[in-house]
């Protein structure tokens, strides 16, 4: 089947609409505040002395209360 430039003309808008949907979900990196950091310290240390709530424990207790 040939492509017409009617067809190749409204490939190419869905695609331009596609990446501009894209290009609004792209969130920019910036650099965490000294809270944050703190926060992140925080959760490790959790982590390392096994001071967390298992995902799977989690999702459990989420289900549960539904």
């Amino acid at each position: 089947m040939a492509a017409t430039n009617e067809s190749i003309y409204r490939e190419l808008k869905l695609l331009r609409t596609e990446i501009r949907d894209l290009k609004s979900l792209l969130i920019p990196e910036v650099e965490p505040k000294e809270d944050e950091l703190e926060a992140i310290r925080e959760g490790e240390k959790e982590y390392k002395t096994g001071k967390y709530v298992d995902w799977k424990a989690l999702n459990a207790r989420k289900s549960s209360n539904v």
